[in-house]
C-alpha cells in the first residue's frame, strides 16, 4: 500500500502496447472492429480511458448487468443491445469487455481480438478467440507481462486446450472408452 501511494498510478506497460496495437490495426484498416477482453471492470474503465486518448479510436465499455458499487454500475440489457448494434454498425470501433462478451455476442466482422491478460481456462480462451474470424480472417493477440501469472495462465490454457483436442480426436477415432485407473481398495468395497 505504501509503495502504491508513493508511486501513484504508474502506467502498466500493457497499456502502451495496447494503444500501439489498436492504432496500428486502425492505421492498416481504418474500418476495423476490435474487441479487448479483460478480467476486471476497473481495468475496462482504465482501458477505455487510455484508448480514448488515441486519435481515431472510439472505445466503449461493455460489462454485465450487475452493479458492484455506486461507481461501478452495470449495463441494463437494453443498453447492452444498443451498444452491440452501434458496434456492428460502426458507431465505435473498440469494444472493451469482461467475460460478459465471451458468449452470445454476435458481431460477424471483428478484425482483431486482444486479450489484455491471459485466462487460465481453455473454454474461455476458445470463446474469446471465437469472436473473430467468423466471416473473414481475423487476428488474436494475448498480452503477457513477463514473470507474472499471465505466463502461467496462458500456458495452462494452451495445455488444457491441447489436451481437450487430443480427447476429441480419440473419441472421433475410437469412441468413448472407459478410463483406466489403478485399482484401489475402494474398487473392492461392496455397497
Amino acid at each position: 500500500m505504501r509503495l502504491c501511494e508513493e508511486h501513484g498510478r504508474a502506467e502498466h506497460p500493457k497499456e502502451a502496447r495496447l494503444r500501439q496495437l489498436v492504432a496500428k490495426q486502425l492505421e492498416e484498416k481504418p474500418d476495423s472492429k476490435l474487441i479487448v477482453f479483460t478480467q476486471f471492470r476497473d481495468t475496462v474503465d482504465t482501458i477505455v480511458g487510455a484508448l480514448g486518448r488515441v486519435a481515431g479510436v472510439f472505445p466503449l465499455r461493455f460489462v454485465g448487468q450487475g452493479t458492484r458499487r455506486s461507481d461501478d454500475i452495470g449495463l441494463r440489457q437494453a443498453e447492452q443491445v444498443r451498444i452491440l448494434e452501434e458496434f456492428r454498425g460502426g458507431g465505435f470501433n473498440v469494444l472493451v469487455t469482461t467475460s460478459v462478451g465471451e458468449e452470445d455476442l454476435h458481431v460477424p466482422d471483428v478484425d482483431h481480438v486482444i486479450f489484455y491478460e491471459a485466462v487460465p481456462s481453455e473454454i474461455r480462451m476458445i470463446q474469446r478467440r471465437g469472436r473473430t474470424g467468423r466471416t473473414k480472417a481475423g487476428k488474436v493477440t494475448v498480452l503477457i507481462a513477463e514473470g507474472t501469472s499471465d505466463e502461467a495462465y496462458y500456458w495452462s490454457s494452451k495445455r488444457k486446450e491441447q489436451q481437450m483436442r487430443r480427447h476429441l480426436e480419440s473419441v472421433k477415432k475410437g469412441g468413448i472408452r472407459p478410463s483406466k485407473h489403478a485399482s484401489t481398495r475402494f474398487d473392492y468395497v461392496s455397497a
